[in-house]
């Protein structure tokens, strides 16, 4: 029996989401609250009371609005034999605490966050980090599939940390990449051939490789994915790691330097601007002076 879908959160991710389980002959009831999101989107539905599916996804900005669909009274959809897959970028603790109440009233609940960003989300191969019983996983398999390459990482909750693990590196090697920038351009150096090298040397990584030549150098911060959404993340890792009494005091200093961005940009700036940002800064203020 072939599944059928619902699916929450319709922003730049989701919809193109929407559009690779339909392509791969899912039938898809998906909902956001805002009327463009749906207008745009075939097979959305007016309400969220109006969601159906055995298999209900939510692709949400955080866990707060996560928790408020998920303990919304006119979510019907929310069944016992359900099966709830959280593919944002949530606080690992809230996941945990949500599928204990979810289990109670016999709703499945697994996460799995992606990675890849609209590009591989309109491409369908994302790659997806899965969290949860890996029988559960099982019978939902094929919706994760037609999405991208999935990889079941652990309990439920290891998937929203791996994803928050991954997203504070983004943060770091984009800073440094940028602070690299002012470097070779303060010398007097092509910013473009000393990427060209840097990127067939060692110190190479998705940041220097794409992002900087892609929307840094070309002054187009355009990447589709929110400043305020990585910072958000990064402070998910940091949490984590403050919580397990790990060391992280680079990964705490950079996510620090990314909120204090994200308090003085636009509040929808494209988190490659933090170039912007960073060339912005007085160097006093750059070396922690006052």
């Amino acid at each position: 029996m072939t599944l059928s879908v619902g699916l929450v959160g319709l922003g730049r991710m989701g919809r193109p989401m929407v559009a690779a389980l339909q392509r791969a002959g899912f039938s898809v009831s998906s909902y956001d609250r805002s009327p463009g999101a749906r207008s745009a989107t075939p097979g959305s539905v007016d309400t969220l009371a109006d969601v159906t599916g055995d298999v209900l996804v939510l692709m949400l900005p955080n866990s707060a609005i996560v928790e408020s669909v998920l303990t919304d009274p006119t979510f019907a959809a929310l069944r016992a034999g359900a099966v709830v897959i959280d593919m944002s970028s949530s606080e690992p603790a809230s996941t945990r605490r949500l599928g204990e109440q979810l289990d109670a009233v016999g709703v499945d609940y697994l996460d799995a966050p992606v990675s890849g960003g609209v590009s591989r989300a309109e491409s369908a191969s994302l790659t997806v980090m899965a969290g949860g019983p890996s029988e559960v996983l099982e019978r939902v398999r094929t919706v994760l599939e037609a999405m991208g390459t999935v990889t079941h990482v652990g309990e439920l909750g290891a998937g929203h940390a791996i994803k928050a693990c991954n997203n504070v590196l983004v943060g770091v090697t984009l800073l440094a990449s940028v602070e690299v920038l002012g470097i070779v351009r303060a010398f007097g150096v092509d910013p473009a051939v000393a990427f060209e090298v840097i990127n067939n040397s060692t110190g190479r990584s998705w940041s220097s490789e794409h992002k900087v030549p892609t929307f840094v150098l070309t002054e187009e911060y355009r990447s589709g994915f929110g400043l305020g959404l990585l910072a958000k993340d990064m402070g998910i890792a940091v949490g984590l790691a403050d919580g397990l009494g790990v060391e992280h005091e680079l990964l705490g200093s950079a996510t620090r330097m990314w909120h204090r961005a994200g308090a003085e940009l636009p509040s929808d700036a494209d988190h490659t601007s933090i170039a912007e940002w960073v060339a912005a800064q007085p160097v006093s203020v750059r070396n922690g002076v006052s």
